[in-house]
């Protein structure tokens, strides 16, 4: 079938695409329920320009946003000085793969990776998203044990590519099943049920989030994290520490491994890791665990991928990296999570409404009495505050507060008080019947 170039859509065209245009192609060929929930909230909105934690409308409303793209855009919406970084690696070679050759920034960033790391891993193993990574970890897993069960915990998530959704909680596997064989599941927090299943001597590897972030924001109590490396070290099984949401900085440390002075055997990173700016993950070990599984015949090739070390990407992570380090963003990040969390305890005692606020860093949650109350709340503070809030995967019932690195106090003042009026109006709202909007069945299916 031929096309005439008059028959697309050119960049320009879609660039001055109108609200109205862009809504109707989005529900019309890309998620139909997704535009749905866009518009029951009415953030179907065109945004027009994006700087820091602020972002601009058509009409020229500025908002704040405290979702960072789930906690990818750590530095915020266009950092410039990545974006430069990404400009002058474009001036090289983009793809190459290393039958042609090897570029100079791939090897500097897993260096870079090696030093930082929890456990200082030597060989890091790229990707373009975090599911990705988490494929690589199991692979790798397997093949330097020579085991095939996998334990992972309650409320995790961990992707949703085949084998990652296998180890993920169940909000979405259902759908999918049967999924990868030989993955049990275990209480998050819970180190003799961990022990029960690796006693067996047959796991590969426990894979976990140093802190619950789908799940609710759940962080472990002190103790669990080492005494799950101590266990998988006396079982001979393999620790995959899974900082994708965590690490970089979120937690108010570099990751969230260095709370509980944690090795793992295996880390995956992804979303800051390049500061949101183009997609990249990484899987890094051991040379020891590598060459265990990679060591051999033909499983080196399984590594391959057509991005994997894109040259941009690269650029963007090494300069995210080198701003964290040398701004202090990680301290930041750590004293206005202090600052927040205390404003939202306090926030706590004048609303009934809210059952619980915990998080560590800049990764916050507000647990509320009912899945209508959050959605009420994380529209008004859309719609009346312009502020951005989000929720957590497996708990529609919560909304998390995670904004930009960069946040400052005023900011986070700003987003205090609008809750705190947000929640107020909440209860008069529900009465009238005006949370109960079907939001969450707009997402969600029926079970």
């Amino acid at each position: 079938m031929k096309i005439k170039e008059t028959e697309l859509i050119t960049f320009e065209e879609a660039f001055a695409s109108t609200r109205r245009e862009m809504v109707d192609r989005f529900t019309k060929h890309v998620s139909p329920i997704e535009a749905r929930f866009f518009r029951l909230l009415d953030a179907d909105k065109r945004y027009v320009k994006a700087e820091g934690i602020r972002i601009f409308d058509e009409q020229g409303e500025e908002y704040l946003d405290f979702t960072a793209g789930y906690g990818s855009l750590s530095l915020g919406h266009n950092p410039t000085e990545v974006l430069t970084a990404v400009q002058q690696a474009a001036a090289l070679p983009t793809v190459f793969s290393f039958f042609v050759g090897i570029h100079p920034l791939v090897g500097a960033l897993a260096e870079n990776l090696h030093r930082l790391l929890p456990g200082h891993p030597d060989v890091s193993c790229f990707g373009s998203g975090g599911a990705e990574a988490v494929e690589i970890a199991l692979k790798t897993a397997r093949s330097s044990t020579g085991k095939k069960r996998f334990i992972y915990a309650d409320g995790s998530y961990h992707g949703q590519s085949f084998g990652s959704l296998s180890l993920t909680g169940r909000t979405y596997r259902r759908y999918f099943e049967p999924l990868l064989p030989n993955c049990e599941n275990v209480p998050f927090g819970d180190l003799q049920a961990l022990e029960s299943k690796l006693r067996q001597g047959d796991v590969a590897a426990f894979i976990v989030e140093p802190v619950q972030a789908e799940g609710g924001c759940n962080i472990p109590s002190k103790g669990y994290l080492p005494g799950a490396q101590e266990l998988c070290n006396k079982y001979d099984a393999l620790l995959i520490l899974d900082e994708i949401q965590t690490g970089f900085g979120r937690t108010g440390r570099m990751f969230a491994a260095e709370h509980d002075a944690v090795k793992p055997d295996i880390v995956v990173v992804s979303k800051a890791l390049s500061a949101g700016v183009l997609p990249m993950s990484a899987s890094a070990t051991s040379h020891e665990i590598w060459k265990k599984a990679y060591d051999k015949e033909d499983s080196w090739g399984s590594l391959i991928s057509t991005f994997r070390g894109n040259p941009k990407a690269c650029a963007a992570a090494l300069k995210a990296i080198e701003i964290l380090v040398r701004d202090g963003l990680v301290e930041h990040a750590r004293e206005m999570g202090e600052y927040a969390l205390q404003r939202l305890q306090d926030l706590k005692t004048r609303h009934r409404n809210i059952k619980e606020v915990r998080g560590i860093g800049l990764l916050l949650g507000i647990e509320f009495s009912s899945e209508n109350t959050s959605n009420f709340i994380l529209s008004r503070m859309l719609n009346q505050h312009h502020v951005i809030l989000g929720s957590f995967d497996h708990r529609p019932d919560m909304l998390r507060l995670q904004p930009p690195l960069v946040v400052q106090k005023e900011e986070i003042d700003r987003a205090i008080e609008a809750l705190d009026e947000a929640c107020g109006k909440s209860r008069i709202g529900l009465a009238l019947g005006a949370g109960k909007t079907a939001i969450g069945r707009a997402v969600r299916p029926p079970k």
